[in-house]
């Protein structure tokens, strides 16, 4: 497929009213969801949406179901017993990742995905007019204060704890809603590897992580007051990273050589 061969192809939004029609009542259903849905409300090139779309994130789901290192389509594609060609093509990603859909629907005995993450203590996301609010779990793990943190992670297992160069010795702050895990369990997370979460942006913080931004909670802004001050330090001359949630668990498999993306 390229360019010559979509050039007479209808736009996105000019088929977007008979998908919507296929849709119908039923949720959207995809593994890191967020990214997904961010990319369908940026193909309707500021068409309306029309009827508010649920959705549900199987990676969301996956990890309050599942005892995983890696929770990527591959990953857990593998765990359930699903074939997964690492085709990374749509068609095929699309039926792994339905198929996961379906084996984690089987595991919880649940008829449908809002009784399944109801169950679990997970809000489902929602596609509007306005843009894309992230599925993500709502249940205990979350508020921890620091003093909190440190105890969990006394109590981790040896094995749980290691040194990676992503994180150990570098300050990590996170900015935006996770939508694989609450902020909570990424810091947990970076600290087992050495890592120092802080709450705020300054010209010592090393690495920013970003996660959904909601439109409504940015209100007609670009970029959070946090990534937009990692972006003008960075400018100035501060050894600042920022990636995504997506290459963040990447940065976190990398610990077990494990590969793949997130889909």
């Amino acid at each position: 497929m390229d360019e010559k061969t979509v050039k007479n192809a209808p736009r996105f939004w000019e088929l977007w009213p008979e998908l919507r029609a296929f849709i119908g009542n039923s949720p959207l259903v995809a593994h890191y969801a967020g990214f997904d849905m961010s990319v369908l409300f940026g193909s309707l090139e500021g068409e309306p949406v029309g009827a508010e779309v649920p959705y549900f994130c199987s990676l969301v789901i996956s990890r309050r179901m599942l005892e995983l290192t890696y929770y990527g389509l591959p990953g857990v594609a593998d765990h359930l017993g699903v074939v997964y060609p690492m085709e990374h093509r749509a068609e095929s990603d699309a039926r792994a990742a339905g198929e996961v859909a379906c084996r984690l629907l089987e595991l919880g005995n649940s008829d449908s995905f809002p009784e399944l993450a109801k169950s679990l203590k997970i809000l489902p996301g929602l596609l509007t007019d306005a843009g894309a609010s992230g599925s993500s779990y709502k249940g205990h793990h979350s508020g921890l204060t620091n003093a909190e943190k440190e105890q969990l992670l006394r109590e981790a297992p040896e094995s749980e704890l290691y040194s990676d160069p992503d994180f150990a010795g570098r300050k990590i702050v996170f900015t935006g809603a996770m939508l694989s895990m609450t902020r909570t369990e990424a810091e947990i997370a970076v600290m087992k590897a050495g890592g120092l979460p802080s709450s705020s942006v300054s010209s010592k913080t090393n690495l920013l992580v970003f996660g959904y931004q909601d439109p409504r909670v940015l209100r007609g802004q670009v970029l959070s007051s946090k990534r937009a001050k990692a972006v003008s330090l960075k400018a100035s001359g501060a050894d600042i990273e920022v990636v995504d949630e997506m290459l963040f668990l990447q940065m976190l498999a990398a610990r077990d050589g494990l590969s793949g993306e997130t889909n």
